[in-house]
């Protein structure tokens, strides 16, 4: 139980950061022209520190401060591979091959969305829709991440003062403010104070608190003597090699397809500043992803008894229990840095795509209303989220497990169309079909576990899709030459 008067400074902390957000977005307002590619794209000015912040902290969402130490308290240090490992070579590559030639896209043909640049090379405009309604899906137990995160948070912090109900609503009304204010840039403003904020209290509250464990070699002891199991590779299902090695290709690949990600590598303002993202991405998935995981193994030794989606509470726990009301403060302050991050880039990105790829490409609305319509669409999709927080279907790390695997399914029918001249667009319409249905039949039970021998069921999917992906467009009608040859020549140079 936390005193009143310490609750006090904990709202208090909280207030004052969710202050200079709002502040943030709204300097990000005057800078802003109320125009498409202003207020959705920023008019694609990101240099490489906001685009750095933009797409790490972007990225990182409530997983990061609820979901991997709670990951680590339950299955032990082997989560830090299970979390880090093959994406911190892979992820940044995508970053600079894939993601460059997005950009190149965007510059050259003004794409707003991922839809568009599809529904483009493939020459179908319905294609388009299809890659917009799949990746909405996939983003909304994203979007449910972040209020549930908060809602436990908020819960934690201040010992029910602020019931999990408010706190699931909080980050969603203060995201709303600014996003409809500054767009796109006011994302990427505020993504780097928040990425700042997250990574800062991370380190701050690690070291904080390994001091008053005995320092690491007291507290890893405490940890072995309370569950040894956590110091083995052995044990926990996820760290079978199996399950790892569907998770770290999952979580590696799946990434460059968020749509968010995607809509923010074409903001970028040259190629520079993507370039250096194979060297900085790496160091900001290093430098937030050890604190996080340290803490939750650590924490298995100084708190007992937490199961189920207790889990996703230790981070917090560790807080009130070990630390001052000031550090809980900034502990609140840290996971809505986390969560807003992503949330302000996700649902911005998803009233985008529903904007423009739908009613904008589908519709007679007319260009001057672009805007205000993105702006109500952010309202409804939020209210959307904050409904299903109520319901919390199961751990963070669940919730993404599945998030993950369908993006990742995203991946092959429309990447290949980047560097493949012969692609059709059937081919992508029987790819992405194959990968949905597939993953959902798995999770709905209909297709029997034994068909993964041992791998998530992302594995069987994807081996199959690309086969059938592959198949298909070999013997499908390729799009007009001149619609083909305007990508390549950007991608290759002249033949």
């Amino acid at each position: 139980m936390i005193p009143e008067q310490p609750q006090a400074v904990v709202l208090l902390t909280t207030v004052m950061y969710l202050g200079v957000v709002v502040g943030i977005g709204e300097y990000a307002r005057r800078r802003t022209a109320q125009t498409r590619e202003g207020f959705l794209m920023a008019s694609r000015s990101f240099g490489t520190v906001v685009l750095f912040f933009a797409l790490l902290a972007t990225n990182m969402t409530s997983f990061v401060l609820l979901g991997a130490p709670g990951l680590a308290y339950e299955a032990g240090i082997g989560a830090f591979g299970y979390i880090v490992g093959l994406p911190t070579l892979v992820l940044p590559l995508l970053l600079g091959t894939v993601g460059y030639r997005f950009w190149l896209a965007g510059q050259r043909f003004g794409h707003v969305t991922p839809g568009q640049l599809f529904a483009h090379r493939l020459d179908s405009p319905l294609l388009g829709v299809f890659v917009m309604g799949l990746m909405t899906v996939w983003t909304v137990p994203y979007l449910l991440l972040a209020a549930v995160g908060s809602g436990i948070a908020f819960d934690v912090l201040t010992d029910g003062t602020v019931p999990y109900w408010l706190g699931a609503a909080i980050p969603l009304v203060v995201v709303f403010v600014y996003v409809t204010a500054g767009g796109m840039r006011a994302t990427g403003w505020t993504n780097v104070f928040q990425g700042l904020v997250f990574i800062l209290f991370l380190w701050v509250l690690l070291v904080a608190l390994v001091v008053q464990f005995g320092g690491p070699r007291g507290a890893t002891a405490a940890t072995a003597a309370s569950a040894p199991e956590h110091l083995t590779r052995d044990g926990p299902p996820q760290f079978g090699t199996r399950t790892w090695l569907s998770f770290a290709v999952v979580i590696s690949i799946n990434a460059i397809m968020y749509p968010h990600i995607l809509r923010r590598l074409m903001t970028a303002l040259d190629a520079t500043a993507i370039r250096r993202l194979l060297i900085l991405y790496p160091v900001g998935l290093l430098v937030t992803w050890t604190p996080a995981v340290l803490l939750g193994f650590w924490g298995a030794g100084q708190v007992d008894g937490l199961t189920g989606t207790e889990v996703d509470t230790i981070l917090p726990v560790l807080v009130v229990e070990h630390t001052s009301p000031v550090f809980a403060g900034l502990a609140l302050a840290g996971i809505l840095a986390a969560i807003m991050s992503s949330l302000d880039a996700q649902t911005l990105s998803v009233s985008t795509m529903l904007s423009q790829d739908l009613l904008r490409e589908h519709t007679t609305m007319p260009n001057r209303h672009e805007v205000l319509v993105t702006r109500g669409l952010i309202a409804l999709l939020l209210a959307v989220t904050f409904v299903l927080a109520l319901v919390q279907p199961d751990t963070i790390v669940g919730i993404a497990e599945f998030a993950f695997s369908g993006y990742a399914l995203l991946f092959f029918p429309l990447v290949v169309s980047l560097y493949w001249r012969a692609a059709t667009s059937t081919a992508a319409w029987v790819g992405l079909a194959w990968g949905f249905a597939g993953l959902l039949a798995f999770q709905a039970g209909l297709l029997p576990g034994w068909l993964t021998a041992g791998f998530m069921p992302f594995v069987p999917v994807a081996v199959s899709q690309i086969l059938v992906t592959a198949a298909v467009g070999l013997v499908t009608e390729t799009p007009p030459t001149a619609v083909v040859d305007a990508y390549f020549e950007l991608y290759d140079g002249p033949s």
